[in-house]
């Protein structure tokens, strides 16, 4: 039957769509590709959309780079955790030399991409920064003995990515530039250190990998929970706190003797209604990114709805850094920047579903411990 006939080239090209979304990890690539546009934003108003569009290329090449070649150094500890079990180099599906030229192979693609589309030499720099700390990361993320050191050297690179577009027409010290860096820092490492180290705790355990959250004392409990310290408490609730520091020192000032002082404080769009309105919209994100960290650390529940809570509180705290460019964009460079963000946590939650690929566990105490 003709329907009988299309089913099988269907599922052939599903099957080949999920295993690109696995390898270069497509859910993630929404903060990889906003960064340099955010940067970009964050130092002139209206960019311009040919200027977005080879930026978002650049940043796929640098996500490639980034994550495949995390996995494959990472595939000792992938190998048991029931998270990567459908990853097609956990499966064996695809090699671990041909994920390697895939990832350094990003490097020409990228510095050539900047230079052919004539960026300054501090763009090139600042690309060249992004690319190495976050090589040190990938390499001794996992190894190293101070693990709070490993996630500033990969924020420090995410941070970097940020300055290639800030910095595309040359060096120029926007203050607000760097509220946002710091911004984007803390997140990483609120994201690495916190929310990804809880995920992944039992298995990284098992296998003797160094993480800040092993380092910081939480510890797997009987069944699915997780034991927190009250070191890893204390250090989730500072970086939350230096998300709202930074997130509201980044927003524009509306006045034009400042946008005199510095044009990269505020966008011509900026008026004095939506300065304030930006203002609220930043806000409300981070009351909601702060209610989500809260139940993801008072909530008595199995791991899925800790890591549930916390993907919540990635997503809202991700949502800050375009609402901080938004009136330095036309309408076009705005759905763009959206969009970059919006389509992978999209495709992400299609993906994962509601049960984020956990069965059912049963409900132990998630509790904090006392401190070591």
């Amino acid at each position: 039957m003709p329907a009988a006939d299309g089913a099988a080239p269907r599922a052939a090209w599903l099957q080949a769509a999920t295993a690109v979304y696995l390898t270069i990890r497509v859910s993630a690539l929404g903060f990889t590709l906003m960064l340099p546009l955010v940067g970009a934003a964050s130092r002139a108003a209206n960019p311009g959309l040919a200027r977005i569009v080879g930026l978002m290329f650049v940043a796929v090449s640098f996500h490639v780079f980034a994550y495949v070649l995390n996995d494959v150094v990472d595939l000792w500890l992938d190998r048991s955790e029931p998270l990567r079990a459908d990853s097609p180099l956990v499966q064996g599906a695809v090699g671990r030399g041909r994920l390697v030229m895939l990832a350094w192979a990003q490097l020409p693609i990228a510095f050539g991409l900047v230079w052919a589309l004539g960026a300054h030499r501090a763009a090139l720099a600042m690309l060249g920064l992004a690319f190495a700390a976050m090589a040190l990361y990938d390499l001794y993320g996992k190894r190293c003995r101070w693990p709070l050191l490993t996630d500033a050297v990969q924020s420090i690179g995410w941070c970097a990515l940020l300055g290639v577009g800030a910095w595309w027409d040359g060096p120029v010290w926007a203050t607000r530039t760097g509220w946002i860096a710091a911004y984007v820092f803390f997140c990483v490492m609120l994201v690495q250190g916190v929310h990804g180290g809880l995920r992944d705790l039992a298995n990284d355990q098992r296998g003797g990998a160094r993480t800040t959250a092993i380092w910081l004392g939480a510890r797997p409990a009987p069944g699915a929970g997780i034991v927190l310290s009250h070191a890893m408490v204390g250090y989730a609730v500072v970086l939350q706190v230096a998300l709202w520091v930074t997130g509201l020192a980044a927003l524009p000032d509306a006045s034009a003797s400042m946008r005199t002082v510095d044009p990269g404080l505020a966008g011509p769009g900026v008026t004095a209604w939506n300065s304030v309105a930006m203002a609220a919209c930043v806000s409300a994100l981070l009351a909601a990114a702060t209610v989500a960290l809260v139940l993801a650390y008072r909530r008595r529940a199995a791991r899925r709805r800790l890591i549930a809570a916390g993907a919540w509180n990635i997503v809202t705290t991700l949502f800050v850094l375009p609402a901080l460019v938004w009136p330095a964009l036309n309408a076009a460079e705005a759905a763009v920047l959206l969009g970059a963000l919006a389509l992978p946590i999209t495709a992400m939650l299609v993906y994962n579903g509601s049960h984020w690929r956990l069965a059912p566990q049963p409900q132990p105490t998630l509790r904090a411990a006392r401190s070591r």
